[in-house]
């Protein structure tokens, strides 16, 4: 028998006794790594010595491993078990977000060629220009641990001890600040009443039950049960797939009610003017889209420029406000926003207020 040139290839037995080779190679260097492979199970020394050479001959840049895929196809791979466990405007959003900005700078990358260096690097140029750089870095560290659990990983590169903590994008609004006093909500409101009455309401609504502005827009006839002085948040209005205007259940999954005040309660029953089943609707019949309350917004400051400016989300923190200033147990106002927890309700929708402090300063008065 002739000798044998090739000492890489090396015989080994199987359980059944019967002989196989195997071979381990080295191809050179790709990306600043080493690029090497095995392959095993051949049957005879020269098949697996054709297979070596075919190894041998080609240029580590273009040698993909077995069972190796781009990021983007593990993205691909990954993303019908996330869609099942978020709502369809989650899913959206998730894909519009991983096409804006993962895809182009990693979706062509072999995932085991991408480095933590790379991913580290690149969320710190991120954080200076992106406010939500958090949710996208949580996005892909999600796909490098199905990667894993798939077998194509054995370390998730995404590592979140080398994610920047804070973002250097200046905040666009003075959150601190984006509430109004009771004084100043009815000068709103007033403000509202003079220009429409349907914006009016809509105002309304959002200022005496804390609802999200979007659950407002999703608000059908059905739902204002006059009778037991409640509304029922059962929908909201939002994007779906493929940008479609969709209804789905509020944010978190969980239906609730609102209380329903004896003035809100009159002003809707003098409000239906049409045979809608939506208080809120165009002249074909369909949801606003949420666009439209921001114009009204708009609308009422320019026809009232001295009214104090906040956003629309500052109306659900004003409620919350005035009912923390009222003493209501938080847990109540927690259920009437749809919180889980009573800490998001009392750290991020309350507010510090002037009369709040100057209530506190005449009880020290009285205790020492």
């Amino acid at each position: 028998m002739p000798k044998r040139k090739n000492t890489a290839i090396k015989p080994y037995k199987l359980k059944s006794g019967k002989k196989r080779y195997y071979f381990k190679i080295y191809l050179g260097m790709k990306g600043g790594k080493k690029v090497e492979t095995s392959r095993r199970g051949f049957k005879s020394y020269e098949e697996a010595d054709a297979v070596y050479k075919k190894l041998a001959a080609k240029n580590p840049n273009d040698f993909v491993k077995e069972k190796q895929i781009t990021f983007d196809e593990l993205y691909q791979k990954w993303l019908p078990f996330y869609s099942r466990d978020v709502k369809e405007s989650t899913l959206w959003k998730t894909e519009t977000m991983y096409r804006t900005h993962l895809k182009d700078v990693f979706g062509n990358q072999y995932i085991d060629q991408i480095t933590t260096a790379e991913i580290a690097d690149y969320f710190l140029k991120l954080s200076a220009k992106y406010v939500n750089y958090k949710v996208l870095f949580w996005y892909m560290r999600r796909i490098f641990e199905y990667a894993i659990d798939i077998n194509l990983l054995n370390r998730n590169p995404a590592r979140a001890s080398l994610l920047p903590k804070k973002t250097t994008v200046k905040k666009r609004r003075d959150v601190a600040h984006n509430f109004y006093t009771a004084d100043e909500v009815h000068q709103f409101l007033d403000a509202a009443k003079k220009y429409n009455k349907r914006v009016f309401i809509y105002f309304s609504i959002l200022a005496s039950t804390g609802m999200r502005k979007c659950e407002v827009l999703g608000l059908e006839w059905k739902d204002i049960e006059f009778g037991k002085q409640r509304i029922f948040v059962q929908r909201t209005t939002a994007y779906g797939e493929e940008n479609k205007y969709i209804t789905q259940l509020p944010k978190g999954n969980k239906k609730r009610y609102v209380p329903l005040d004896d003035k809100l309660a009159s002003e809707l029953m003098h409000y239906r003017t049409d045979l809608s089943d939506k208080l809120f609707h165009t002249a074909n019949g369909d949801f606003l889209r949420p666009s439209k309350p921001d114009q009204w917004r708009k609308a009422i400051y320019a026809s009232e420029p001295d009214l104090k400016r906040i956003t629309i989300h500052g109306l659900r923190h004003t409620f919350a406000t005035l009912l923390n200033q009222a003493g209501i147990n938080p847990k109540d106002v927690a259920q009437i926003l749809g919180h889980t927890k009573v800490d998001m309700t009392l750290d991020v929708y309350t507010h510090s207020t002037a009369q709040g402090r100057e209530k506190a300063r005449a009880e020290i008065n009285k205790l020492f």
